[in-house]
Formats: C-alpha cells, sequence, structure tokens
C-alpha cells in the first residue's frame, strides 16, 4: 500500500489518545476523516487527562477505551476492523525514564511489540507510529532517517528498541509501519514536566525559571498543529514502512528559551535559576527533514510564533490565588542556585550570554 485516502477512512484507532499529542492527533483527524469513528485507548497515566478529549467526545464519532497498550487480549479487541492505527502511546519525558529506566523499557518497547502484533492478527492496512528523534542521542552532525540509532539515555533507547522490535515484525507479518521522528512537540495540553510548559507555568506566577547546567544546550522544537500536518502527509504520500524526521527549522539554546519565554508572559516578575542539570542533559543536533519536505510537507509555526498564545493558555489554566510574584536578590553564576528577578522583556539574557 502507498497511501490511504483520508476522506475514505471508516475505522481509526488512536493510542494514547488522551494524552497532548495523541488528543490533538484525534482533533485532527476528525476534521480531516469526516466519515470516520475513531477509537482511543489510553491508560490514563499521570500525562493523560479526560478533558483533553472534551471537544473530540462531543463529536460523536469517538469512543474510549481505557487500558494499557502492553495488553494484548485488550488492544487486539480496540484494534479489530481498524484501516489505521496512530501509535502515540508511551513515556515521553527523559527525566522519568532515568529514574524508572524499566517502566519506560514496558511502555515504549514491549506495548509497541504488543501494538504491532494485534495489528498483524487484523492485517491492519496501515500504522504511524510516533517515535522521537532521541534516538539519535547527541551526534555530532544533523543526522538523516539513515544515521545509526545511538541513544544516550533510557527513553531514546526505549524508543529505539520499539523501533527495532518493529522493524523485525513488519518483515514477518508484512505490516506497513511508517515511524515519524519528531523533536521537542510542544502545544496547548502538554503536561508541565516539560521544558517549555514547565516555563511559561512559573513565569506566571513569578516563580524562577529552572535551568539545568549553564542553558547552552541546544534543542529543536515542533507545534504540534505542524507535527499532525506531517502525520496526515506521512499516510497520504509517505513511503511503505518509511521513516521521517519532523522538526521546524530553527534550533535554541534552553538561554533562548527563557528568553522568550519571559518576553511572552505579560504580567508577573520572573527570574531564573541554575542547578547543576542531569546526566545526558547535552546538545541535540537539528535534524534532517529532507524526506518529509520530499513529500510537500513544510512546518509553518515556530517557537516563537507560538509562545503567546501558550502563554496565555498555561496562565489561564492556573488558579489566580496561585499567581505570586517571587522576588530575590540578582547574582546570576550559572552552576550555582541564584535567582535573577527582571520583568518581562529585559535585557537579562544579554548578560547571561557572556557567562
Amino acid at each position: 500500500m502507498a497511501s490511504l485516502e483520508l476522506a475514505g477512512l471508516r475505522t481509526i484507532v488512536v493510542t494514547g489518545g488522551a494524552g497532548f499529542i495523541g488528543s490533538h492527533v484525534v482533533d485532527d483527524l476528525l476534521d480531516a476523516c469526516p466519515g470516520a469513528e475513531i477509537r482511543v485507548l489510553d491508560a490514563f497515566t499521570y500525562a493523560a487527562n479526560m478533558a483533553n478529549l472534551d471537544g473530540a467526545m462531543r463529536s460523536g464519532r469517538v469512543t474510549l477505551r481505557q487500558g494499557d497498550v502492553g495488553n494484548l487480549d485488550l488492544v487486539s479487541d480496540v484494534l479489530r476492523g481498524a484501516e489505521l492505527v496512530i501509535h502515540a502511546a508511551g513515556e515521553s519525558h527523559a527525566d522519568r525514564a532515568m529514574v524508572a529506566p524499566e517502566r519506560a523499557s514496558l511502555s515504549n518497547a514491549i506495548g509497541t511489540q504488543v501494538l504491532a502484533e494485534a495489528a498483524a492478527r487484523w492485517n491492519v492496512p496501515l500504522i504511524v507510529h510516533l517515535s522521537t528523534a532521541e534516538v539519535y542521542g547527541s551526534a555530532g552532525q544533523m543526522p538523516s532517517e539513515a544515521s545509526a540509532m545511538q541513544p544516550d539515555n533510557p527513553l531514546g533507547a526505549s524508543k529505539a528498541a520499539a523501533e527495532m522490535l518493529l522493524s523485525g515484525l513488519r518483515h514477518v507479518h508484512g505490516l506497513d509501519i511508517r515511524i515519524l521522528r519528531p523533536v521537542n512537540v510542544v502545544g496547548t495540553r502538554q503536561n508541565a514536566e516539560k521544558l517549555v510548559p514547565r516555563f511559561l507555568e512559573l513565569a506566571a506566577v513569578g516563580k524562577p525559571l529552572s535551568i539545568h547546567g549553564n542553558g547552552n544546550q541546544r534543542r529543536s522544537f515542533l507545534a504540534v498543529s505542524d507535527l499532525c500536518t506531517a502525520l496526515r502527509t506521512v499516510i497520504t504520500r509517505g513511503q511503505r514502512s518509511g521513516i521521517y524526521n519532523v522538526s521546524a527549522a530553527e534550533s535554541y539554546s534552553v538561554l533562548d528559551v527563557a528568553r522568550m519565554v519571559l518576553d511572552a508572559v505579560p504580567e508577573p516578575v520572573a527570574g531564573v535559576t541554575f542547578d547543576r542539570g542531569r546526566a545526558a542533559n547535552v546538545d541535540r543536533a537539528p535534524v534532517s527533514t529532507v524526506a518529509i519536505t520530499a513529500l510537500g510537507w513544510r512546518p509553518e509555526a515556530s517557537l516563537r510564533g507560538e509562545l503567546k498564545h501558550l502563554a496565555g493558555w498555561y496562565r489561564a489554566r492556573l488558579s489566580p490565588a496561585s499567581r505570586t510574584v517571587f522576588r530575590s536578590v540578582p547574582d546570576l553564576v550559572p552552576g550555582r542556585p541564584n535567582v535573577a528577578i527582571q520583568p518581562a522583556g529585559s535585557g537579562l539574557f544579554r548578560s547571561l550570554e557572556r557567562h
């Protein structure tokens, strides 16, 4: 199978559909596939939220099953008759995976294996697996889809293991499994353990933004809306069992991100702290997107452009009582837990960049 026509789809399954990315995928496919019923399977761990599906459930075209993607009988039942499966379930936070690597392995690797086995039972026409650019580790140059997977943390390792399992199973069962490797995805509904929402919520209540290390580590970002268009592009135009990196063009240091957040949050006074950081908190090289741009996809959003909207969304979900202003004496020395307080939009980061 070369592609699917979205308008003709009748039954779609989205795993992890009550989470950040999964719920946006559900909303997007409801619009793109007007004749489809969407079945959501979600374990409802800490990162899922029923409120993420409020609008989708009102459509009358979404059904929800609670359960773990590692349950073969359950997954097989959910996948019966499916024409398209979007696999968005799994652990996605590097720090959590360091604390409990076995949980990441079970969810990301074994859960993905079970999903593929269930799909083989029903000969599902197309599966799209949402992996991560973390599988490349700290590659020294721009990795392409042909680059070796060299994960340098348990999260990346569990995602790489999932991809290897899918590679074996698709050959055995003749499955069409396409893989997306996005960089850091940002948008509404994201858990505040991730960098951008954490910064936005801290700044909204006037608390300092905690930066690991010196803040010079570079990261690439992708708006969840652009991820959804990339997903549709791969479904309709992608190669059988193709792999696609997905990223916006720009990359930023963590200090850049903090500066943009302070500029985007209008009211509270905010600043930064530095700590020693965590293991494997290193640069991430921008990924090559030649393969997916060859299909006609282009990112439309940028992190800077998204932040104003995101600042308002994350601020609105905080209670007014929590919006207090944190003040301390400015004294910025990376590597020590010091705090600097400056109004948003100030020249604070011009001095930081000299350290």
